[in-house]
């Protein structure tokens, strides 16, 4: 099929260009992969200055879970030269074309590739308490929402890479029961969720694991994104 066919039927045009720009970089983009937001750019732009406030040595270790095409993980590497990731999502097509996109933009020495169902599957590859920051975009969508949503994306992007559960939370739910072990004492996880409802109901999980240490607004002012911290050893 032509590519004006394709966009014709209502595929995304970053599906049919086979890319799509994100902090003013391209990145590889295809069927089996999301297709990256302008939300996520921000949340891509709050991880980066978190990371560069984060102290000097100690390895400089940050993770980027729910990676899907790689474009936050390569982002922010290519913005802080010292960090070493490890880009982890439970699709192998996705773990490809984030190792597609790494080769790409010259970081992939840097880059650990895991495909992994839930953190405790990456115990032995990712080293314990050794992560400095984590960056995550999960699925979000509640599953009974996801046919509502604009066409071409309750289509044609993964619904992996969507569904969230019942009430959008099971993948929060589990990062943050899972994470832990491989986070050093006062390292910081960088959640993207669904606006300030949701926002409010992860900060309510994390209770108890997690310190509240900040939340960010996208464009619109729609509080977006959700700053957490392990706590302090005693």
């Amino acid at each position: 099929m032509g590519l004006a066919l394709r966009r014709a039927s209502g595929e995304p045009l970053a599906y049919v260009l086979g890319n799509a720009v994100f902090c003013s970089r391209v990145f590889m983009t295809r069927p089996g992969v999301l297709i990256p937001r302008p939300e996520t750019e921000i949340l891509t732009e709050i991880a980066c200055d978190r990371m560069r406030r984060r102290p000097q040595g100690g390895g400089r270790r940050f993770a980027d879970w729910c990676a899907g095409s790689g474009c936050i993980a390569v982002t922010l590497l290519l913005e802080n030269p010292g960090w070493v990731c490890w880009a982890v999502d439970s699709s192998a097509e996705a773990i490809e074309i984030a190792r597609e996109n790494a080769a790409a933009h010259g970081v992939l020495d840097r880059v650990n590739f895991i495909r992994s169902d839930r953190p405790s599957d990456a115990l032995g590859s990712i080293p314990t308490c050794s992560l400095d920051f984590v960056v995550s975009n999960p699925p979000y969508i509640p599953a009974n929402e996801i046919a509502g949503l604009e066409e071409q994306v309750a289509r044609w992007e993964p619904r992996e890479a969507l569904d969230g559960g019942a009430d959008g939370l099971d993948v929060y739910r589990m990062l943050l029961f899972e994470l832990t072990p491989f986070m050093k004492p006062q390292a910081e996880l960088l959640f993207e969720t669904g606006g300030p409802g949701q926002a409010d109901k992860v900060a309510g999980l994390a209770e108890g694991s997690f310190e509240l240490a900040g939340r960010f607004a996208d464009h619109r002012g729609i509080s977006r994104f959700l700053l957490l911290k392990t706590p302090s050893l005693v």
